[in-house]
């Protein structure tokens, strides 16, 4: 039997394994009750920007707005949280970054000039930041890149930029500028501070305001001059301002205790007006804490998203990091609704909830400094939410999941293809609780339109989506009916589905030209779907470039050799030999992304030519020419083309090709492991609570409430 008839037989017995499993009475499989002790988590701690070596996900500089403003507090790291300080009334933006190496590449009167040189370095790619200052009762404008954490990665940005010829005659030759600095006097109020720096910029001198504290919630505001990358320019830095203000004394800027600079930053502006404050913090020991004064915030760099609870800058690991902290319950409320969404049914919901609170209170805090991320290497957290999940989220309020070891991790995915997995077939580790058992998991692909195979001018098959095209009464010489186009500039596919950039258009039809179909398929969806053709050089080299092991010379064939309980591939061989994988679910990543492990590879370079006496040759469609010989005739035709169609006893046609082409049809979106979102909607629209699909999906649990 084949795999696809396999997976329809499943789905044909899920009704008898529904009434089976989710009886009244209990859950079909022996489940012992366990009273573990159960972690409390109040708050959460999401890293929304973090670089940890394995997740990398940091930028050099944000973004943060409120509706009502903000309040800021500053402390270590390692204490606790200071008290807030006043900042203006009314801020409701402010950017945020490492106080590291930068480099300065335009220092100017005339913004229009920094404003050029900003677009283009955007365009290239670069962090850019314009910072506003007065000198003498003038304006000037600093054109900023960075920042970086050596002064060595500065000076190799440094040299890059100078190779760009559209940049050179817009900037001036790079400064690198570091954190050495003077500082010009410390005062109890930020107004003071301000007035001193006002009085140092009408002598020619630079200088920023910083905050430090001076005891536990108590701040003092200084006045620090310079941005000096080695000593030698630190003390000539010293000597000129001497130069500029005899009277002014200076003293080394204490950079062992956590501050923050505040300069006026002008990056967004379109006319050299309307500032915002930009702070660098100490790169090292110092967290900065954003705080709404109501409602929410909102990070631009994170597409806008705005978050409950506050946000905390710090270093980690030489890079920015950025984490939202928020009741826990909060959190999940969020979580919910990008994992599943609004309107799905409540005890789904429910479900997800409970997997999502146990997945988070397991993970402890598995990033340092903060217990989770916001991406789906842990759990979707966008910050929106969905009044239904929020109810379904309080409705569950504190239950969790446990065993006689006590929480499990209770993984899930979007959709196990008709099948849950075992961590073995995915991860190759074995959990007790997590078993393969069938899933109803269609739902996807309900009320999806069918798409027509085709058949191009130039031999090539493609899909059109079937409400594109209609039936004629004329037929081709096999007896395969003509379609014709119904609309103007219809686009036709590789693959059954919509992606511009993984699945361009072939080709472009206009209203009444005609096609042959062959066959039609439903539209790829999170159920079930199609990847490819892929080429053997295309395929070959996506492949070699996440292999730790490259499959040497050309791909000639490539097959699953391995399954596991689920029907997932555990093994794929090239050429004959296996593929060398860490785990088997990195599959779907050598095999250019795909949804699941639960698929088969048709190879479309392979045919079998079944002969008299039951006779059978299997040949590769570069292999050796092919022949047509006519019944009992003598005579052969040599069949040239570089694809040609063949028809089965039951007059299904299939697309050979001369060279190789790779498709790969599976079902299921995710690991497939644990609780199946899709497969929890379905329980769910059968009438079964929360507690069951959970108790189903995860074996020998226990549901218990912290």
């Amino acid at each position: 039997m084949s795999l696809n008839h396999t997976w329809r037989y499943k789905a044909a017995v899920l009704g008898l394994a529904a009434s089976i499993a989710l009886t009244a009475g209990g859950v079909g499989r022996t489940s012992e009750v366990y009273a573990a002790s159960v972690p409390k988590l109040e708050s959460i701690r999401v890293a929304l920007l973090l670089d940890n070596g394995k997740w990398k996900n940091s930028l050099p500089a944000v973004t943060i707005s409120t509706d009502k403003g903000v309040a800021l507090s500053l402390g270590t790291s390692g204490g606790n949280e200071s008290a807030r300080w006043p900042v203006p009334s009314g801020l409701t933006r402010l950017r945020a970054s490492l106080d590291q190496f930068t480099l300065k590449l335009l220092d100017t009167g005339d913004f229009a000039k920094a404003r050029a040189l900003r677009d283009r370095l955007k365009e290239l790619g670069q962090e850019v930041s314009i910072i506003s200052r007065v000198r003498q009762g003038k304006a000037a404008f600093e054109v900023i890149i960075g920042p970086y954490p050596t002064r060595e990665t500065a000076m190799t940005a440094s040299n890059a930029l100078t190779q760009q010829p559209t940049l050179v005659p817009l900037m001036d030759k790079p400064a690198v500028q570091g954190s050495l600095r003077w500082s010009a006097g410390t005062f109890a109020t930020e107004e003071e501070a301000m007035k001193h720096r006002a009085a140092l910029a009408q002598a020619g001198v630079d200088g920023d305001l910083a905050v430090t504290e001076k005891a536990a919630g108590v701040y003092q505001y200084s006045v620090w001059v310079g941005n000096e990358a080695d000593p030698a320019g630190w003390n000539a830095l010293k000597a000129a301002a001497v130069k500029a203000m005899p009277a002014l004394q200076l003293s080394a800027a204490d950079l062992t205790k956590p501050y923050l600079l505040k300069r006026d930053d002008l990056t967004a502006s379109q006319t050299g007006t309307g500032s915002t404050p930009h702070y660098t913090i100490a790169a090292s020991g110092t967290k900065l804490r954003i705080h709404p004064v109501e409602g929410r915030v909102t990070v631009a760099e994170k597409s806008d998203r705005a978050y409950r609870g506050s946000l905390e800058l710090t270093s980690y690991n030489g890079k920015l990091a950025l984490i939202n902290e928020l009741p826990f319950e909060h959190y999940l409320y969020s979580v919910v609704t990008g994992e599943m969404g609004q309107g799905w049914p409540a005890e789904a919901l429910k479900a997800q909830a409970v997997a999502a609170r146990t997945y988070a209170l397991k993970a402890g805090l598995k990033y340092e400094i903060a217990h989770v991320s916001d991406s789906t290497l842990d759990q979707v957290y966008d910050g929106k939410e969905a009044g239904d999940v929020v109810k379904a989220v309080d409705a569950t309020q504190g239950e969790v999941l446990v065993n006689k070891d006590g929480l499990i991790t209770a993984f899930f995915s979007a959709n196990a293809g008709g099948m849950t997995s075992t961590g073995e077939d995915v991860w190759g580790t074995a959990l007790p609780y997590l078993k393969s058992v069938p899933s109803p998991d269609e739902g996807p692909s309900k009320g999806k339109l069918a798409w027509k195979r085709i058949v191009l001018s130039d031999g090539r098959e493609a899909f059109v989506r079937s409400d594109y095209v209609k039936m004629t009464s004329a037929n081709n010489p096999a007896g395969l009916p003509y379609y014709e186009f119904t609309d103007n500039d219809v686009n036709v596919r590789a693959a059954p589905y919509v992606d511009n950039l993984k699945n361009p258009p072939l080709a472009k039809f206009s209203r009444g030209e005609r096609v042959v179909v062959i066959g039609e398929e439903s539209e790829s969806n999170s159920y079930s779907w199609v990847r490819g053709p892929y080429k053997p050089d295309e395929l070959l080299q996506k492949m070699n470039s996440v292999l730790s092991e490259p499959i040497p010379g050309r791909l000639d064939r490539l097959q699953v050799t391995k399954r596991g309980a689920s029907g997932r591939v555990t093994e794929i061989t090239a050429n004959g030999k296996p593929i060398k994988v860490s785990t088997p679910d990195a599959y779907r990543s050598v095999l250019n992304g795909l949804p699941s492990t639960r698929f088969e590879i048709e190879q479309s370079g392979r045919y079998t030519i079944l002969g008299a006496n039951g006779v059978s040759v299997e040949t590769g469609g570069s292999s050796a020419p092919l022949y047509a010989r006519s019944g009992g005739g003598e005579s052969a035709v040599g069949l040239g083309s570089s694809s040609f169609y063949v028809m089965d006893g039951q007059g299904k046609v299939k697309l050979t090709t001369k060279e190789e082409r790779y498709t790969i049809k599976g079902t299921g979106y995710g690991h497939g492991v644990g609780l199946s979102q899709w497969g929890a909607r379905g329980w769910a629209e059968l009438g079964y609570d929360y507690r069951k699909i959970l108790q189903y999906y995860y074996e020998g649990v226990t549901l218990t409430k912290d």
